[in-house]
């Protein structure tokens, strides 16, 4: 019995991949991609400038819908009333529209 730590031909090694017939057979691996240089300094800041105006411009094209789906400013004095009496705030904003 042995104790040296040599492979046997039984078990090939763990980066290889047996064939058809037993024998290791080569991995295709393509060449990792090269990996662009991160931002850095002002190039970083502009380019968050150009992210941030361009988010500004989707939100204003979409702001005509949006303000009727916002709902009506409800009086605090109306909405601490509505909370004591235990209604829910469709029911507080209901009875501001009421009014």
């Amino acid at each position: 019995m042995s104790l040296t730590a040599s492979p046997s031909p039984a078990s090939p090694s763990p980066g290889a991949l047996p064939d058809v017939d037993g024998l290791p057979a080569a991995r295709a691996e393509a060449p990792p991609a090269p990996m662009a240089e991160p931002l850095r300094g002002l190039a970083l800041i502009g380019r968050l400038e150009q992210l941030a105006q361009a988010e500004l411009a989707r939100l204003a094209d979409r702001s005509g819908s949006a303000e009727c789906a916002l709902p009506a400013p409800v009086d605090p004095a109306l909405a601490g009333l509505a909370w004591d009496l235990g209604l829910s705030g469709e029911a507080a904003a209901k009875a501001a529209r009421e009014r």
